[in-house]
């Protein structure tokens, strides 16, 4: 019964908003607002990196917010962290494939036009980004607040 319980959970969670298992944080919690200039940011992908990944496609725990900019990640390990986060909007008559449609890096996007950024475009790299984040065991709370034009 127990089991039934959780997955339910988890598949609620990951409905609600996009939550992402990764590592073995052992049930280590993070959720947050993602904020630019005050207003909340529906539908961006949140990627806590520890500095693994590629440069066109960072890794590590993944979500995509929901429509008042809220986030979920769960089986976060304990550490520092730095935060991208980038939204994507198709320029008119194209499209942006999704991860399950064998999807784009954020490079191969930006390289063949589908695509411009909704937010100052240095959250959208480890290199640049200013977000950062600490997650300790337990619950955490990390909420992101993006500035710019």
């Amino acid at each position: 019964m127990q089991t039934g319980t959780l997955l339910t959970a988890a598949v609620a969670c990951g409905l609600a908003f996009g939550c992402s298992s990764s590592g073995s944080g052992g049930g280590t919690k993070v959720t947050g607002t993602v904020t630019f200039n005050g207003s909340p940011v529906a539908n961006a992908r949140v990627i806590f990196t520890d500095g693994g990944g590629s440069a066109a496609m960072p890794s590590g725990p993944t979500a995509f917010t929901d429509e008042s900019g809220m986030y979920a990640l769960v089986g976060v390990n304990p550490g520092a962290y730095k935060v991208v986060v980038y939204k994507l909007i198709p320029k008119p008559g194209m499209t942006i494939p999704s991860d399950d449609e064998g999807g784009m890096d954020l490079v191969q996007i930006e390289a063949s036009g589908a695509g411009t950024h909704a937010l100052p475009e240095k959250y959208s790299k480890a290199a640049t980004t200013t977000l950062t984040a600490q997650v300790g065991t337990g619950s955490n709370t990390a909420d992101l607040k993006l500035t710019g034009k």
